[in-house]
């Protein structure tokens, strides 16, 4: 206890802090209080030490006291016939953390148009203020304690608690509010993006899965995109996006799939997974099922989606990463150069069932991929003739497949194909994905 109290004394003869400041610098003491509260007891322990003895007064640490603001030793001064010290802005703080209902007010109507269950407080402090504080932690041997920049976020945080009804999460909060009480930009809220997982089907073959910048003006604008700045006129993910974004009054949309079809592919089955990240949203609270209701009632004969549900960016991760691990069936129509016999097609079964492909990235997406060999497992081809040049393909393979490449052949990029096992060129008029694995 004398040591505690000969350094707070000793603190107070260089420097002027205010109650949460010196509390702060013994805060690994009597856990269960407050730092102000530490900080009262210590000054009040002081000045009732200093007037112990009535002939030996210590009129300099009452002073000390005094210039803290502490009203006891004022009083104390006065009566002993002494003019106080005014009180000074604490050297660490300036005065800020007794202003703090000033800023509550600002970052409560900054947030008051989102809605959130969770929320996160992060000050941010100019380096000197560390510089400070580090002074006096060196000086007074006062290392272990906590430091003014969780003072502020602690002590807004319950403010904001309090008057919102709302909890501090560390991990995944629904906004952070980043402060910076010493600066004129004080506030700026940062918004967690919700994400809605589901599966969609696709119907049509003219939309791309998502939004494609027009070619020629890079999203900016031309003659050629209608100035709309968009190569095809719509998406999957707008198609979603518009709805979704009505109801949650977010600001952008962004459709993560579980891979993705070519714009002439439809989806079939039980749909493609995918999360669909909402940013900045200002409302969360969304009844799922009648968003699903409402997406497919707009989007009809060209999209559906299925399933939804709340999801995280982690599941965004795992769909991205497992996408290319997944079993997938598709429904090929192909049609030959010439007419193609019944043995031959026994023998595109034969060859292809359980057999890694080495595929090169195909001609048709090289400008945007890298030119590399993939290896692909084609698990079945089930074959079904149509009339004498064509056929129905259902091609089971791993995720990642180029399908139309399997069969063309795509000039010997792609090995074996259906073109080189029936030396016979190959095409693939349409296709569907039919199913993917969960």
């Amino acid at each position: 206890m004398l040591a505690l109290l000969d350094k707070s004394k000793k603190i107070l003869e260089e420097y002027t802090l205010c109650d949460y400041c010196l509390g702060r610098q013994f805060s690994n003491l009597a856990t269960g209080t407050t730092n102000k509260d530490r900080g009262i007891s210590i000054k009040l322990v002081l000045a009732m030490s200093s007037t112990v003895e009535k002939e030996q007064v210590d009129i300099e640490l009452l002073q000390n006291l005094s210039k803290t603001g502490a009203i006891f030793a004022k009083k104390t001064l006065k009566k002993l016939g002494f003019t106080p010290e005014e009180t000074q802005k604490c050297f660490l703080c300036e005065g800020k953390i007794e202003e703090l209902e000033e800023l509550l007010q600002e970052i409560i109507e900054e947030i008051n148009e989102y809605e959130f269950e969770s929320f996160l407080i992060g000050s941010v402090l100019d380096n000197n203020f560390y510089v400070k504080e580090n002074e006096i932690k060196d000086k007074f041997g006062l290392h272990g304690t906590e430091y003014l920049k969780q003072e502020f976020n602690r002590e807004i945080g319950k403010k904001i608690s309090k008057k919102t009804n709302k909890r501090t999460e560390f991990n995944t909060p629904d906004i952070i509010i980043e402060c910076n009480p010493f600066s004129s930009k004080i506030v700026e809220v940062k918004i967690r993006s919700a994400y809605i997982y589901g599966r969609y089907n696709k119907y049509i073959r003219t939309i791309p899965q998502t939004h494609w910048d027009c070619r020629n003006c890079k999203g900016k604008g031309c003659e050629k995109c209608n100035f709309t700045g968009k190569n095809y006129a719509e998406s999957v993910e707008e198609l979603m996006a518009k709805t979704v974004l009505e109801v949650t009054k977010g600001e952008k949309a962004v459709l993560h799939g579980s891979g993705r079809e070519d714009i002439d592919v439809r989806m079939l089955g039980s749909g493609r997974p995918f999360v669909l990240e909402v940013k900045k949203p200002r409302i969360r609270k969304i009844d799922l099922k009648k968003l699903e209701e409402q997406i497919n009632e707009e989007a009809k004969n060209k999209i559906k989606v299925n399933n939804l549900r709340i999801s995280s960016k982690k599941e965004v991760v795992k769909i991205k990463t497992k996408s290319q691990q997944l079993s997938k069936k598709y429904k090929a129509i192909v049609e030959f150069k010439n007419d193609v016999s019944d043995e031959i097609i026994r023998k595109i079964e034969e060859i292809l069932k359980d057999i890694t492909l080495n595929q090169k990235t195909p001609t048709r997406v090289k400008h945007r991929r890298a030119d590399i060999i993939r290896k692909k497992k084609v698990h079945e081809v089930k074959c079904k003739r149509i009339d004498e040049k064509h056929i129905e393909a259902i091609i089971t393979c791993e995720g990642g497949t180029y399908v139309k490449e399997l069969i063309s052949g795509d000039e010997g990029r792609t090995e074996p194909s259906f073109t080189e096992i029936a030396k016979n060129s190959a095409e693939c008029i349409e296709l569907d994905v039919l199913e993917i694995e969960e």
